[in-house]
């Protein structure tokens, strides 16, 4: 038995020795390394080019012409793919000044943003001819009047109050509907014969656009906050239902027996297996009605509303106002990621009896960054 494993890990250790090999020798074709800051320098004038250097002639030859031909088209979808092409050849696994992983990503989605506005911003400038700007400021606005906006409205005070409105719609519609889409999803898992009954109405009911149903629910509860709270559960439910539904039903059954065979009642069982078994595809639906429950509010406001966001997006749109329909929406994109942090954070509480999953190697995690 000995020899046996011992004669195994010979031939893993020779068969990582022959892959080892095989993998120096692919990455020494015989031409010049190029070092890390000529990539970058050589990255400037011919985007792409270091890629197709060092062998990735796929992603290179992309670069380079996707980068070339956005030049031709605009300069900001040039820029875009140049950027691109700089983000790839900075990147890597040997070079870095930051240890820490959660802070070299933070490093990096920090310098995406600010390439981004800086983009935005450049593009914005009244310079070259406009047909290869592809930008007018008129048109789509610039980082720096959008802030300008914002402390516009910060100090008249109506950021505040159409913040307030529109979270208050979107919180008060996502709880609401969270609640009543899981305990739905209970109740019909539970009832096999009432969930087949009420299918194709689910269905049916589920298919119906909401704007088509926002006329209808501003009729029945007025234009205030009440049908924007309607027309965001709507959204949320369907989401939590299916997702809980289909999570209660995928519940190992042998899980449940053998729980009953060791003594566990109705309520030991749905507390002990089920819940913990369907927790994943529960939060799952709670994280994907984030956004849904703010698009409900933003879409009841735009149907009839004297205040919010989307009322204030409306309305600065009306006005060809595009530094102000910018700031709404960046308003709403802080609103969302607040929320999904949330419920990010809910996630890792209600399942840190989980073990975490790290990749197998002789070094620990693997790094992908």
């Amino acid at each position: 038995m000995v020899d046996m494993i011992d004669k195994s890990e010979k031939e893993a250790s020779e068969d990582k020795g022959a892959s080892e090999s095989e993998l120096s020798a692919q990455e020494a074709p015989g031409r010049v390394r190029l070092p890390k800051l000529g990539e970058i320098l050589l990255t400037i004038p011919l985007p792409g080019v270091p890629q197709i250097w060092r062998g990735d002639y796929l992603i290179g030859s992309l670069l380079l012409f996707l980068t070339a031909a956005g030049y031709m088209m605009c300069s900001v979808t040039g820029m875009f793919f140049h950027a691109i092409a700089f983000v790839d050849v900075s990147i890597s696994r040997t070079g870095r000044f930051i240890k820490s992983s959660r802070l070299r990503m933070f490093v990096y989605r920090a310098s995406f943003a600010g390439g981004f506005l800086a983009m935005w911003e450049l593009s914005a400038w009244e310079i070259g001819p406009k047909q290869w700007l592809c930008v007018d400021p008129f048109w789509f606005g610039s980082p720096i009047r959008v802030m300008s906006y914002l402390v516009e409205i910060t100090l008249s005070g109506s950021l505040f109050i159409d913040t307030w409105t529109t979270m208050y719609e979107a919180f008060l519609g996502y709880i609401l509907g969270a609640a009543l889409g899981i305990a739905l999803g209970f109740i019909l898992a539970r009832l096999e014969t009432l969930a087949e009954i009420l299918d194709p109405f689910i269905v049916a009911v589920n298919g119906i656009p909401r704007v088509a149903m926002a006329p209808i629910l501003i009729i029945w509860f007025g234009i205030g906050v009440e049908s924007k709270i309607v027309l965001a559960v709507s959204l949320v439910l369907f989401l939590t239902f299916m997702n809980t539904y289909s999570g209660l039903r995928g519940v190992d059954p042998n899980l449940k027996n053998l729980a009953q065979v060791m003594g566990a009642n109705e309520m030991q069982v749905l507390w002990k297996v089920t819940l913990p078994a369907a927790m994943p595809w529960i939060l799952t639906g709670l994280k994907i009605g984030v956004p849904f429950a703010i698009i409900g509010a933003i879409l009841g406001e735009f149907m009839a509303a004297s205040k919010g966001l989307g009322f204030m997006i409306q309305h600065t749109s009306n006005l060809f106002n595009i530094a102000g329909s910018f700031a709404g929406l960046i308003l709403l994109m802080f609103i969302v990621l607040i929320a999904n942090t949330a419920v990010n954070w809910l996630e890792r509480y209600l399942l840190r009896w989980r073990p975490k999953q790290q990749a197998a190697g002789e070094g620990g995690a693997t790094e992908v960054y």
